[in-house]
């Protein structure tokens, strides 16, 4: 069985896809073909031929100044600069506005990749390589297997699946012009595909590009982040530390070495958080009145969870096994907790108070000053929008406190949870922290 790795264009995020091979490396997944494009392109060179290290030093030291060189461009001078900006809009995103406005020298990325990767250490690998280009100017992909590749020229390939048109000349080789692969197809399991992949592994940065639809029986497994990875074309060391230890993390949990959705836990600690958890859950969702009494054995599949399920995309029918790891990441994603170690339940915890604290000890909350009004119920619920989720949680996990010592069911929180499901479900978590710290 022939194993393929394919690497998503993305840029800066790129580091993200380094964490990825630091956990297969360690879980000791082999691999016989790497596809990819624009930085997924390097990053996949850098992995077929073996230099780990080699990447991992230049991921760590890497800054904006060692891939392009930019100044002012003279486009908007000469071209229609808000029509470039919306055809380019869903292509390239958060590069559109540099991608008209600045110049690109790429002259740093050609001495970067021949510093950190040897070419004839990638033609002697026998891991097949290869890469997807755009046709310029009709945008057409051009698929390119390191086989097609003279020798003495992989830096132009890689240099042509990374050029960001208009803000960099497209790339000409053997009399044509090429640009970024994201252009045609940002994520080639196609390539892949056609190299004989039967078994595959993405790592999708999330970024905007296009991308090929594909269709295979064969097992396709596609590794992405929940959260932001950050500005396409902002090379920081700093950043790409975070991405690597996401990266890392994301992969581990999706070869079930470690728990958690978008956070990362422990083995173990999701079935520990959904046991403690559960029963305060089910009370408070019937007392608050979102669950009924004839709901309470499949609680998880009420109208209350499944909208919470929803804005988190996730499968209903796991909602039963993951229901308190959701809470309890929606509140820390809220409250902007760290998500690159590995927590256990109390760590995790104990995090997500300490960053709540703050908003809870706020006597102005706004939302308190909204829903203490005699407005009518439209009106409050109109104002709610423009407030911080963070003074909305905090509000709301007062009322859960509230509800346990009373004995009429909570319109607000009713109300609430079919209007902001999720600062309703992180709220809730918030209030089973602090009854279990009492």
């Amino acid at each position: 069985m022939k194993r393929a790795i394919v690497l998503a264009g993305g840029g800066a995020k790129g580091s993200y896809q380094f964490g990825f091979w630091k956990a297969i490396r360690e879980l000791g997944i082999d691999f016989q073909i790497v596809t990819g494009s624009s930085v997924g392109a390097l990053n996949g060179a850098l992995m077929a031929s073996g230099l780990y290290d080699s990447g991992l030093e230049m991921w760590n030291t890497i800054t904006t100044s060692d891939i392009v060189a930019t100044s002012p461009s003279q486009i908007s001078q000469m071209m229609d600069t808000e029509g470039i900006v919306a055809s380019l809009k869903g292509i390239f995103g958060d590069l559109t506005e540099s991608a008209v406005n600045v110049k690109m020298d790429p002259f740093p990325l050609d001495s970067l990749i021949k510093k950190y990767l040897n070419e004839k250490t990638l033609r002697e690998s026998p891991i097949d390589f290869g890469l997807m280009v755009s046709e310029y100017p009709n945008m057409k992909m051009h698929p390119v297997k390191l086989s097609e590749i003279p020798y003495g020229m992989l830096s132009d390939y890689l240099l042509a699946s990374s050029t960001v048109y208009p803000s960099m000349e497209p790339k000409e080789i053997a009399g044509k012009k090429y640009v970024d692969g994201g252009y045609s197809d940002n994520f080639p399991i196609n390539l892949a595909l056609d190299m004989g992949a039967e078994d595959i592994i993405g790592v999708n940065l999330r970024s905007s590009g296009i991308e090929a639809k594909y269709e295979t029986d064969y097992p396709v497994r596609v590794i992405r982040c929940w959260f932001d990875l950050g500005p396409t074309m902002e090379f920081v060391p700093d950043i790409a530390k975070r991405n690597l230890a996401l990266g890392y993390n994301d992969t581990m949990r999706s070869f079930g070495k470690f728990d958690g959705c978008a956070y990362t836990f422990q083995k173990g600690e999701g079935e520990k958080m959904q046991s403690a958890f559960e029963k305060y859950c089910v009370d408070m969702l019937i007392k608050c009145g979102a669950v009924s009494l004839s709901e309470k054995s499949e609680y998880f599949r009420s109208l209350a969870v499944k909208g919470f399920c929803e804005k988190r995309k996730h499968r209903l029918g796991l909602m039963h096994r993951d229901l308190a790891v959701l809470c309890a990441e929606t509140a820390a994603e809220i409250y902007c907790v760290d998500p690159t170690p590995i927590y256990t339940s109390e760590s995790f915890g104990s995090s997500i108070l300490k960053a709540a604290a703050p908003y809870e000890e706020n006597e102005q909350n706004p939302m308190a000053a909204i829903f203490s009004s005699a407005k009518p119920l439209n009106y409050k619920l109109a104002q709610l929008s423009p407030l911080d989720k963070k003074d909305t949680v905090a509000y709301m996990s007062g009322l859960w406190l509230e509800l346990i010592n009373s004995a009429n069911p909570n319109r607000d929180l009713r109300t609430l949870c079919r209007y902001m499901p999720q600062e309703f479900f992180a709220s809730l978590y918030i209030s089973f922290l602090k009854m279990q710290g009492e």
